[in-house]
Formats: structure tokens, sequence, C-alpha cells
């Protein structure tokens, strides 16, 4: 693969332009490396840096010089010597199915504690504040699912509290898995919303001690579970409160905030999920707590820059069900997320 990358970089005529007639052609330093040497599914390119070949670098694509495999994003290393191309291979954009519930638990379960969800195939995340897009027919659904039985699997008895204001299948999933008593759709969201957040207060109250004597620490160093608060078709239901009095919907924007605001450290976990995401459907005081931030299918640029940010880079791949693009610190930032996708769980159906 470096010599096809080399080639590549000659034929763009990176060299000066006094060496090309000349028999020897100096190019930049060229390593790969893989993220496993066995699966060789993605990996990084490394091409020094240079005076010369800097502006170049920035510019340049390289996925027709990865023969099998595609280039995911670029950014220069923390001593900018380096430019960084990250790769995946073309292969791995297949959809894993899975067919059973003791089949997802046990792919999720080999990278994945009882704090974190599993993702795809590449990316295991802890709990954390999420933001999820996605149209009808983007896999929403079945995403949104898929971390709720991990949620549910896990040996800590992790709390979820789950609205859809459309009682679709993540309603009916709920009232099937958490009980009535925190289950909701349109009609007594507000209700739930208003349990959650006294329940985060009574959370808070039972941590204080622990965290007066314990500096820097987390309801997980506690021991405790997490509390999630799940609402499918946000913006759907944040729609229908227009018809509220504003101080119960400004009460509820308040109460939504707090739990973004102050949630994270005590287990208080919200999860957001919309079709769209503007300013409209979405208070900027939530946006910005939204840790985690997945987009699946194909979303309009306006959803894309809301949800990530203004700059964001988005891959040149169109989208199909389960497949989309995330971000989380660490592995991907809002400028530049990666690709995602999801298994299918067939067995959901």
């Amino acid at each position: 693969m470096i010599k096809r990358i080399r080639r590549h970089v000659k034929d763009a005529r990176f060299e000066d332009e006094r060496e090309f007639d000349n028999r020897l052609v100096r190019l930049p330093i060229i390593k790969i490396e893989f993220d496993d040497n066995r699966a060789r599914k993605s990996g990084k390119v490394f091409i020094q840096n240079s005076i010369k070949f800097d502006k170049k670098l920035e510019d340049m694509r390289i996925d027709s010089a990865l023969e099998g495999y595609v280039s995911e994003r670029q950014y220069l290393s923390k001593d900018r010597n380096w430019y960084i191309y990250e790769f995946y291979a073309v292969d791995s954009q297949k959809q894993l199915e899975i067919k059973s519930a003791s089949d997802l638990i046990e792919w999720s379960n080999k990278t994945a504690d009882d704090y974190a969800l599993r993702l795809d195939e590449r990316a295991t995340v802890p709990f954390h504040h999420l933001g999820l897009v996605g149209q009808t027919g983007s896999g929403k659904s079945f995403f949104i699912q898929m971390l709720v039985e991990q949620v549910l699997s896990k040996k800590v008895n992790h709390e979820l509290f789950i609205i859809d204001p459309k009682r679709t299948d993540v309603y009916q999933m709920a009232k099937r898995t958490v009980g009535n008593e925190r289950t909701a759709d349109k009609t007594n969201a507000i209700e739930l919303v208003k349990q959650f957040h006294e329940r985060m207060k009574k959370r808070q109250d039972e941590l204080q001690d622990y965290f007066m004597s314990n500096r820097n620490k987390t309801y997980r160093d506690a021991g405790l579970p997490a509390l999630i608060l799940l609402i499918d078709e946000f913006g759907a239901l944040r729609e229908s409160w227009k018809t509220l009095a504003k101080k119960e919907r400004d009460e509820v924007d308040s109460i939504l905030s707090d739990v973004a605001f102050m949630g994270r450290q005590l287990g208080c976990i919200l999860w957001v999920a919309t079709q769209q995401m503007n300013a409209q459907t979405m208070p900027t005081a939530i946006r910005e707590q939204l840790v985690m931030k997945v987009a699946l299918g194909d979303s309009d640029e306006q959803t894309y820059r809301t949800l990530f940010s203004s700059g964001v880079d988005i891959p040149p791949v169109q989208f199909t069900a389960g497949q989309g693009i995330y971000s989380y610190p660490g592995l991907a930032s809002a400028d530049k997320p990666r690709l995602l996708i999801a298994p299918y769980c067939s067995f959901l159906n």
C-alpha cells in the first residue's frame, strides 16, 4: 500500500519542480499503522509534513491510492510533524446482522462494561448524554432499541425512563421492559420528566457526602446505577408543547437543561432523539451538553451543523439504514465525525 501511495504522491507532482527532470525524486516519508494487524479493517496513514508539502497535504485526498480502503478523515498530529489519514476497509461497511438478544449481549460484552455501550464494530463509549438524529427509514428506532437492550442486560440495574410521544416501537418496548410507571407518551410526558427530575434531586442528596470526601469522583465510583431519560421524537414532542402556557413550557425546558448540565456526574443521563435538529427543535442549553452525537441515514445540512458544529466535515458517503456518523471526545471530534455502521438487529422485527 505504501508503494501505491508513493506512486500517487509522485504523480501528483509533490516533488520540487526543479527535481522533476532528475532521476531521483524526494518524496515525504509515508508510514501505515493498522488498528489490528490481523483484521486489517482500519488504520492510519502517516505522511511527514514539511514547509514544502504542507499546503498540498492539507488539501490532498488519498482514497484513490487506498485500494480496498476508504479515507475517513485527516488531521495534523499534535506535534504537527505528520498528516494523519484515518481509513477503513470497504468491506467493513457491510452491516453486521444480529439475530437474537443473546447474540447482541454477547457482541456488546466483548468491548463494553456495565457503564458503556457498543455502537458498532469499532466504537464503544461510556454512558453519556446523547443526541441522535435520523429521518424515517434511517434505522433510528432500531438503534434506540439496541441501546436499550444493552442497558437492560447490564449486571448493574440501571433505571430507564422512556418517552415516545408517537407510541411507536420504542414505546411498546418500554412498556414491556421498564413498565408503565417509567414509560410515557405525549399525554403524560411532562409528568415523567418531572418524575425523573425529582429522582435526580434525590440522587444529588445521596451523593452529597460522598462527593465531599471523594474529589473528582462520579456516581460510578460510588457504585450507583445510571438513571437514563430517553425521549424519542423530541422535536415533535416539543412542538406539541406550544399549546401549553409559556410558564409551563419554560419549566420543562429548565428541567431538561438542568438534567443536561448537572446530570453527568450524578449519573442522570439524557438521551434525545429527533428527525431533524435546529434551534427550534432543540434548545441551545441542552444541545451544548450532548457529548455523544449520532446522525443516522442522510440528514440535511442544517441538522448536521446544529448537531455537530458549524464547520462539520461530512464524509462524501450515501448512508443507508443503520449507517451514519458520530462524534465522541477521544474518538471523533464534532468537526470531523467518524463513520458509524450499527448492527442490524433482525430479532427486533
